[in-house]
């Protein structure tokens, strides 16, 4: 997966989703990935109108290194990968700030 996408049976099965709910999860999950990845893309192309060589390069290289094992351990730690366990309290906390 690249950055900013999401795994899309992996979210399923968190979400408790199976059979016909899973696969309509599958079908949404897969076209906001494509979304994301449209969306890098032209990032890419915007900034390679202003940025120079070196700083395309670094660009690039934050999205090649992928972000998607931090945000993980972040969900991992708030609970948020079980639906039956998820602390979602916390984040609503959170999004009140």
């Amino acid at each position: 997966m690249k950055v900013g996408q999401v795994c899309s049976h992996g979210t399923a099965a968190i979400l408790g989703l199976q059979g016909a709910e899973a696969e309509e999860w599958t079908t949404w999950a897969r076209k906001y990935n494509k979304a994301v990845n449209d969306a890098t893309e032209q990032l890419f192309r915007d900034a390679s109108a202003k940025l120079n060589p070196q700083q395309m390069e670094l660009l690039k290289a934050w999205f090649a290194i992928g972000w998607n094992p931090q945000i993980n351990a972040l969900l991992y730690g708030k609970g948020l990968d079980k639906l039956e366990s998820a602390q979602l309290d916390s984040v609503k906390e959170m999004q009140k700030k």
